[in-house]
């Protein structure tokens, strides 16, 4: 099958080895790898190319520098709301959400700092997330005045619980590594300067365990969550672009480049 083509990728960078290990790393370093729109179109389709590129036997996911991922690019997503744009965007989001589920490879999260937003959302939709100590999860949705959505509602309640995961994504308040860790949120996490050997000796495991049954076996389970999540994913996507459009997302959004509390007024 062909390989993987870096040049095809503007805002992701591509790292493949011969162990079969590539890790592929989120690349807007300046906005602490929020994602714009081309980055968002590029992250749902990359995984047809890692799932047919044979060398590859699994993806570390990860952000260039010190964060993930802080969520949406909110200047690029104010532009498309002064410009008029109505189309509701719910394609783009399930297409990346179900895409990663759907991907046979194992990918893994590597985590640090920030994973806001979309972006701890793209994390937890991995198969195993791995965080340095310094690394923060949070559904902040509600903070900028919007439902929640990008497939927190869907998978939160399946790795926490359902008390849990309406507590933190109704206050949109962060959760530290260890403690995610100990929720059930992530798999492990590990002092910042070991991530980097933890998460690479723990690929190079799976990488030298069978691909098929490895493969095979990651399906069976994300088919039953994507039995469990659909409804909930869809219902989600609905409220969430539904809340785009109302003044407390514009308080939001002005609030957070102002760096100020908002105020909602619940319209």
């Amino acid at each position: 099958m062909p390989a993987i083509d870096p040049s095809r990728y503007k805002w992701i960078k591509i790292d493949k080895r011969e162990d079969g290990v590539a890790t592929l790393t989120l690349n807007n370093p300046t906005k602490k790898n929020a994602l714009s729109r081309p980055m968002h179109r590029e992250l749902q389709f990359i995984w047809a190319d890692v799932d047919m590129d044979d060398d590859i036997r699994v993806v570390v996911l990860t952000g260039e520098g010190n964060a993930f991922c802080a969520g949406t690019d909110l200047s690029v997503q104010d532009e498309d709301n002064q410009s008029g744009r109505k189309k509701p965007m719910t394609g783009a989001a399930r297409r990346l959400f179900w895409n990663m589920l759907d991907c046979e490879k194992p990918i893994i999260a590597k985590v640090r700092g920030p994973a806001y937003g979309a972006g701890v959302n793209v994390a937890i939709a991995c198969d195993m997330v791995i965080a340095a100590e310094g690394a923060r999860f949070c559904d902040s949705h509600v903070k900028m005045g919007i439902a929640a959505g990008d497939g927190g509602p869907a998978l939160w309640p399946l790795l926490i619980g359902f008390h849990k995961a309406k507590e933190y994504m109704m206050t949109g308040e962060p959760i530290d590594a260890a403690k995610a860790a100990e929720m059930g949120l992530i798999n492990y996490c590990v002092p910042e300067a070991e991530l980097d050997e933890f998460v690479d000796g723990f690929a190079r495991k799976i990488a030298n365990g069978a691909p098929l049954a490895i493969n095979y076996s990651k399906m069976s389970v994300n088919l039953m969550i994507k039995q469990l999540t659909a409804g909930a994913f869809e219902m989600s996507q609905a409220y969430d672009q539904l809340t785009l459009f109302t003044a407390d997302h514009a308080e939001g959004t002005r609030a957070f480049l102002e760096k100020r509390p908002p105020r909602f007024q619940g319209q």
